[in-house]
């Protein structure tokens, strides 16, 4: 039962891209709507739940990931707004691959030669697909933005992994939204097209709702239940589905085609990062049998 909730979460956050292309409203208006209309929702589930009270000293790096999750929403809808969403999707799942880059420098973690080929590898895959973009007429800018959006998340994993003493989940992910949302606020006042959901037609109204409600309290919720209950290692195996569903869907809804190029470095990203999970995985149990490594995934998809 564990599984196949994770699954339908990962095809909840797969279908983000279509949602987000299907909503007439800008990346800034999605980011901010998509935070405002989840919190009621999460609010509840919080308080359902019992939370016990935080120190607000403990909150600091939950706020900070907040505000680096609002961006990373606004930089990821513009991928998907201005670029194929196959290739944001793929782009952005280089999140993995910058945590290698960057957990040595930041946190003193050793880098293995099994990460150095992902790595490698991986962005010779970002290569093909980005030079294949381009080639086609489609912006630098919706790429560029597409790669900043897995840096932040990349980021925020930091964050995560640098916490000493945690607050639970359901706090953790209401206290994230909410400063997603106020960071976003002033941005959203300037813009003025946040007015343009006046404008929206019915079924636009629908999605911009399930955007709030099903893609991020109620997919946050399941996924972090599932944590109690299945081991970390099935959650990242599982976690790969989400942009294979991404693809399948915009290739099934929006009519996009996948090239030889596309696939191949589509490959390169998901295949090398996710055999790179996998052994990183093994190896540590030949180390430490006992050992239970957490990684909290923040998506858009998650994201």
């Amino acid at each position: 039962m564990n599984r196949i909730k994770l699954v339908l979460v990962m095809i909840i956050w797969g279908s983000l891209g279509v949602f987000t292309r299907s909503i007439p409203l800008s990346a800034l208006s999605l980011a901010f709507l998509r935070a405002l209309i989840a919190l009621p929702v999460l609010f509840v589930v919080m308080k359902m739940k019992k939370a016990d009270k935080v120190n607000l000293s403990l909150l600091k790096p939950y706020l900070i990931s907040g505000v680096l999750l609002g961006f990373g929403w606004l930089t990821l809808f513009y991928g998907f707004k201005h670029t194929s969403i196959s290739s944001a999707v793929m782009i952005y799942n280089m999140c993995p691959v910058y945590v290698m880059i960057f957990a040595p420098l930041v946190l003193k973690e050793t880098i293995s030669k099994i990460q150095i080929s992902v790595i490698i590898v991986s962005i010779l895959g970002l290569f093909l697909i980005v030079g294949h973009n381009l080639l086609e007429g489609y912006g630098y800018r919706g790429l560029a933005l597409s790669a900043v959006s897995g840096m932040l998340y990349a980021t925020i994993i930091l964050i995560n992994r640098s916490i000493t003493v945690r607050v639970d989940n359901q706090t953790a992910t209401f206290v994230q939204i909410f400063t997603a949302m106020i960071v976003l606020l002033p941005f959203v006042l300037i813009d003025g097209n946040i007015l343009k959901v006046a404008d929206l037609d019915a079924m636009a109204v629908i999605y911009t709702i399930l955007l709030g409600i099903l893609h991020t309290s109620v997919a946050y919720t399941m996924f972090f239940s599932l944590y109690a209950h299945m081991k970390s290692v099935e959650i990242v195996s599982y976690s790969y589905l989400e942009p294979l569903f991404g693809i399948l869907f915009s290739v099934i809804f929006v009519g996009e085609t996948l090239t030889i190029l596309q696939i191949i470095g589509g490959l390169f990203i998901l295949g090398s990062t996710y055999i790179g999970e996998m052994l990183k995985d093994k190896i540590s149990k030949e180390k430490d049998p006992t050992q239970m490594v957490r990684t909290v995934v923040y998506r858009s998809s998650e994201k």
